[in-house]
């Protein structure tokens, strides 16, 4: 057959300073357009960096106007194509390493918000020196700003003392109508029903990838969740509690110890809104609850220890089911802020490179104003063949070899640091192994923006 693929092709990458609040909170287009046009560096939601669907192939190629990816992670061997099963070497967060952190009273305590709100204090200090267009984007980054930390900690008070935890995978314009409800029940019920919507714990759930120590448990989850939307939401709670405690355990080889025996004060997530005094350590306090003797009486919090050890019988609905899902997701939260509190500090840009880089990007949103569309069809009988097309094209070949390396090196993945060789490989294999590609062809090129083409 002849398979024809839509390719997202980014072309640009730059630091992530100032949209420091989006790691922490999510995405937010609004926020981040701004902080591009102030400083030159976009921050973008974990997620949006690490799946590509199957339907979809995302590679990485040369801005035409300037700023490259590098489609070959850092590490790789250009010669060396390792295939579907070939063994690849696991990796680990080693949690002894990171220190302890407390957990944080407002969504403004977070270091990368207090960095961020420095930057704005020097933003408006230059204020005299900036044109007025530039004036009043920052005040409009500030009015975000606050809007969004307004919004997780008015999330965590109304809903924190229930144990639900602000995740990073939450839409924020969803959220913002779950905590505009006049009392805890009706926001609760919202956000019940935010998750039932179509694709709210599938997608998150393909994130899980990302982790070694999850991949293993990615059926069992999937299974937990045709349970879910069926209603068996008994079964969705045993297998998603046992799922949680074996990945915590697996994430550091050298110290093993599950969920249910980390200390309350072991749960902050650094740098991360699940870190909010009201956020995972607290709701870890019912999970490490004890329950000695049997009750029927119907429970809507997620209290492992009981309902595991068989004294809580009444566990049987969609409350404690959904506390599930919203806790698997707040733990993987709390393991990217242990990876990333593990990682060296980045030394903060001066005043004089944050000037030079906010003038940059100035320049380059002129040229990226001059660009138009266009498309065309390429030749295969050219000896010199368009970049993308040649992209797409061993992206595609690769494919058909269901050689996992070498289509791994294809993904994208924004940060100043790639993933291992065979770390993408592995998720080449998970994403791809069950497709087989018998024929493909290039058809078509259309440049649809600056930074994507379709092919």
């Amino acid at each position: 057959m002849t398979l024809s693929i839509s390719s997202s092709v980014n072309y640009q990458h730059v630091g992530a300073k100032c949209g420091a609040l989006l790691r922490a909170v999510g995405d937010n287009d609004a926020l981040s357009r701004t902080s591009d046009s102030l400083l030159g560096q976009v921050s973008r939601h974990p997620f949006a960096q690490r799946r590509v669907p199957v339907t979809r192939a995302v590679l990485q190629s040369t801005h035409p106007i300037g700023g490259q990816h590098s489609s070959k992670p850092a590490d790789s061997d250009p010669d060396h194509t390792l295939d579907w099963d070939e063994p690849q070497m696991a990796t680990v967060i080693n949690m002894a390493n990171s220190p302890q952190v407390s957990a944080y009273g407002s969504a403004r305590d977070l270091p990368s918000v207090q960095e961020m709100e420095q930057q704005l204090a020097a933003f408006k200090l230059l204020g005299i020196l900036l044109p007025k267009e530039q004036r009043n984007q920052v005040k409009e980054l500030e009015r975000e700003h606050r809007r969004i930390t307004g919004l997780v900690d008015a999330f965590y008070d109304l809903l924190g003392t229930r144990n639900w935890v602000f995740t990073g995978d939450l839409n924020l314009p969803a959220i913002k109508h779950i905590v505009d409800a006049d009392d805890a029940d009706t926001a609760e019920t919202r956000l019940i029903s935010y998750y039932k919507e179509d694709g709210r714990i599938a997608f998150p759930l393909r994130r899980l990838h990302r982790f070694d120590a999850m991949r293993p448990r990615i059926g069992l989850l999937q299974k937990a969740l045709t349970d879910y939307e069926a209603g068996r939401y008994y079964s969705t709670v045993l297998v998603v509690l046992s799922v949680m405690d074996g990945f915590v355990n697996d994430l550091d080889t050298a110290a093993r110890q599950g969920l249910h025996a980390r200390p309350v004060e072991d749960m902050v997530a650094w740098d991360s809104v699940a870190g909010h005094h009201l956020g995972l350590s607290h709701a870890h306090q019912s999970f490490l609850k004890g329950f000695y003797k049997t009750d029927t009486n119907e429970v809507t919090d997620l209290f492992r220890n009981g309902i595991m050890h068989g004294t809580l019988l009444n566990f049987d609905n969609e409350i404690v089911a959904t506390k599930a899902w919203n806790r698997l997701f707040a733990v993987a939260d709390w393991a990217d802020s242990r990876e990333r509190q593990a990682k060296p500090v980045e030394p903060t840009p001066t005043l004089r490179e944050s000037l030079r880089q906010w003038k940059n990007v100035q320049d380059q949103k002129a040229r990226i104003e001059e660009w138009q569309p266009h498309e065309y069809e390429p030749d295969p009988a050219a000896e010199e063949q368009p970049e993308v097309a040649q992209t797409c094209s061993d992206f595609l070949a690769k494919w058909k070899k269901r050689q996992g390396a070498p289509v791994g090196a294809h993904f994208m993945e924004l940060g100043s640091t790639r993933s291992s060789v065979g770390k993408l490989a592995l998720l080449a294999k998970d994403l791809y192994e069950a497709l087989e590609l018998s024929e493909w062809a290039v058809l078509r090129i259309r440049h649809v923006a600056a930074a994507v083409a379709h092919t």
